[in-house]
């Protein structure tokens, strides 16, 4: 069994990308897995002195060392993630530089990443896809899928494509 984290940040909290999530959520019935929706969380923006209370921000940490996946779900907005989903991201620097939690950072290796989004547009802008390519490489993430449906006139998902992410989730890590 493998534990998935979902990481879910968009402005419309019920809109294509929550129908998404939720979708895949569906199909995980043999999944152990952690939803944080991260608009509704309370942390801090990332700042260089890491001088931070004690906010949300360290559940997720705990979660992120929990999981074998880890899922990052946002709408592209202006050819990049939510708002509040990049200042997680940012915050995520902590993991590099807090000596308590270092070690949750350098543990992240080898873990598999995931992105779940929707636009308007047929496929998700090469942009958008290379943030998370250089976010999980600097991490030591295997990035192993990017599921994106197509909003323009629908929410419109490839079956296959869907099955595949799916698959790639619940299939067995590599000995």
């Amino acid at each position: 069994m493998r534990n998935t984290l979902i990481l879910f940040s968009s402005a419309n909290e019920n809109g294509n990308t929550f129908k998404l999530t939720n979708q895949v959520m569906d199909n995980l019935a043999n999944e152990q897995v952690k939803f944080f929706h991260i608009d509704k969380l309370n942390f801090a923006d990332y700042n260089y002195n890491n001088q931070y209370s004690y906010d949300d921000f360290y559940r997720i940490v705990e979660a992120l060392d929990w999981a074998d996946n880890i899922i990052f779900a946002s709408p592209v907005y202006w050819y990049s993630v939510s708002a509040n989903m990049k200042r997680l991201i940012d915050r995520m620097t902590e993991l590099t530089e807090n000596p308590t939690i270092k070690p949750i950072g350098k543990a992240l290796k080898g873990k598999r990443g995931y992105v779940l989004t929707t636009s308007a547009s047929e496929q998700v802008c090469d942009v958008f896809a290379r943030f998370f390519n250089q976010l999980y490489s600097y991490f030591d993430i295997k990035y192993s899928e990017l599921l994106h449906a197509s909003c323009r006139e629908e929410f419109t998902l490839k079956e296959e494509e869907f099955r595949q992410f799916i698959h790639s989730i619940n299939r067995a890590p590599a000995t």
